[in-house]
């Protein structure tokens, strides 16, 4: 099972695309605080997340991008990675954004597997649509109940 999901990351992984569309480009100033909102702590899961916040930027062509910033930590019993265990979403005006290739070192936060109790930091790129607001969600990448592990919007504008 763990194999499959590896395969999973690793496919979505290889298959970034460029933003495309020709928006304008937009400055790289931080976007405002969204409102957050955090899992609920009574809601069992082997893993934390939060999502502490976004960079508007370009993406490689220079269409505009946002890059969210995760903190992801693994309180299962293994050893695990970001990608292998959560399913991070971002939505812009109803619609989940494509992932974006961007020139700026996102890190390996997002694939390093990390012990049992250890936290990282991960980084991922999007590709915008407009400056209407973006919502982000964060689940378990394998669960019966889609219990949300954190959820939160910001402007882009």
């Amino acid at each position: 099972m763990l194999v499959a999901v590896l395969a999973v990351a690793v496919a979505a992984l290889l298959t970034l695309t460029a933003c495309g569309g020709g928006e304008p480009e937009v400055d790289g100033d931080p976007s405002s605080a969204g409102q957050v909102q955090e899992a609920d702590p009574e809601t069992a899961s082997d893993y934390a997340v939060t999502i502490d916040g976004c960079t508007v930027a370009s993406d490689y062509e220079g269409n505009p991008a946002v890059i969210v910033d995760y903190t992801f930590t693994n309180n299962s019993d293994e050893a695990t990675s970001f990608a292998a265990s959560c399913s991070q979403k971002v939505f812009q005006n109803g619609v989940q954004l494509e992932m974006a290739v961007v020139s700026e070192d996102l890190g390996n936060g997002y694939l390093a597997e990390i012990k049992p109790g250890a936290t990282t930091q991960a980084r991922l790129a999007y590709c915008l649509t407009d400056e209407s607001d973006i919502t982000v969600e964060v689940e378990e990448l394998i669960s019966f109940d889609d219990t949300m592990l954190a959820e939160a919007t910001f402007s882009v504008a």
